[in-house]
């Protein structure tokens, strides 16, 4: 079994190193920028992030949205969690330990739980989305969670992986993004467009 998980991951990361164009990626991160970081933007936003890594990579990271996972690569399920400085810090030094992500949330307590339950995922996707100093992925194997890097909490659980552990899939030396498209509408705008144009319809 050992093997075939070996294998796993092999395919995976190649997936992760030559499908995805993360220039073009941390360019729609970098181009939302701020303007989504209000408690009712936050869905659309990491919605926006999980459709956007399938579209950079022409669909071989297949956005799925289910419920323990977000993606499919074949048979594999990931997991995507996007942060600001989760990786690298503002100053773009890399972070002995991950910033505390947040697996789940967990209505009533999570204490209970067991790792499975709250780990439905193959693998963890950890995004870095802070700045081009820290624009970074990392991904990371479930099988290879330890205990003692989970934290059960009242509300949901955490999880904080020292970075040594992780297979970086590019870092932040790897991401040029260019300068910013001025000409290219907010996304709220744009979604609001469209809203209006949907309601006109009916």
């Amino acid at each position: 079994a050992m093997e075939h998980w070996e294998a796993q991951m092999n395919s995976l990361r190649q997936v992760l190193v030559d499908a995805v164009d993360w220039c073009r990626f941390f360019r729609i991160v970098d181009h939302v920028g701020d303007s989504m970081n209000d408690r009712k933007s936050r869905f659309d936003k990491s919605d926006m992030f999980e459709d956007a890594l399938d579209d950079c990579s022409k669909g071989a990271v297949q956005w799925v949205d289910n419920i323990g996972w977000d993606h499919v690569v074949g048979n594999i399920t990931m997991e995507m969690k996007s942060q600001k400085n989760c990786l690298y810090t503002s100053k773009g030094t890399l972070k002995k330990k991950t910033a505390s992500i947040k697996l789940m949330n967990s209505l009533g307590s999570a204490e209970k739980r067991t790792a499975d339950e709250v780990m439905r995922f193959d693998y963890l996707l950890i995004v870095d989305t802070g700045s081009c100093n820290s624009f970074s992925v990392a991904v990371l194997a479930k099988n290879s969670i330890k205990k003692e890097w989970l934290d059960f909490k009242t509300d949901g659980v955490l999880l904080q992986v020292p970075t040594d552990e992780l297979f970086f899939v590019v870092r932040p030396s790897d991401i040029k993004i260019g300068e910013r498209n001025k000409s290219i509408q907010c996304y709220q705008q744009a979604k609001r467009k469209m809203q209006r144009e949907w309601l006109a319809s009916i």
